[in-house]
């Protein structure tokens, strides 16, 4: 049971360029479902993109939303002008400025293959 969280902060504060890097996380241990959990609490994403591996996933990580993370789901927001914006996606809004673009469909192919996830990373940088 994993997600791939791919994350970006639209006020970057790095030395270096913010790069796009999506992280495989299994919900299945404890200490990471903990750090999400409290993250998501917190509210400390301003946008996030979502896949999972399974319908269970999916689940889990909504449940995380709507639950600690008191997103709602809204389809009235102007979500073409996001970084991680995805076309057909869920989106869950946290407070008045984190969104978060959850896939409706599981994509298992991104979890065991390279090449996979490297088109995936490519997908974002279409639109911009």
């Amino acid at each position: 049971m994993k997600i791939l969280l791919t994350e970006w902060f639209r006020d970057w504060r790095g030395s270096e360029p913010q790069f796009l890097k999506p992280g495989a996380l299994s919900l299945a241990d404890d200490k990471i479902l903990f750090a999400l959990t409290v993250s998501l609490g917190n509210g400390d994403y301003d946008e996030a993109c979502i896949e999972t591996d399974s319908e269970r996933a999916k689940e889990c990580i909504l449940g995380l939303l709507q639950g600690p993370g008191n997103a709602k789901r809204s389809a009235h927001v102007s979500v073409e002008t996001y970084r991680l914006f995805r076309p057909g996606y869920d989106v869950y809004v946290q407070g008045q400025n984190s969104y978060f673009f959850l896939n409706p469909f599981s994509r298992p192919e991104l979890f065991d293959d390279q090449a996979n996830l490297q088109s995936y990373v490519a997908g974002f940088t279409a639109g911009v």
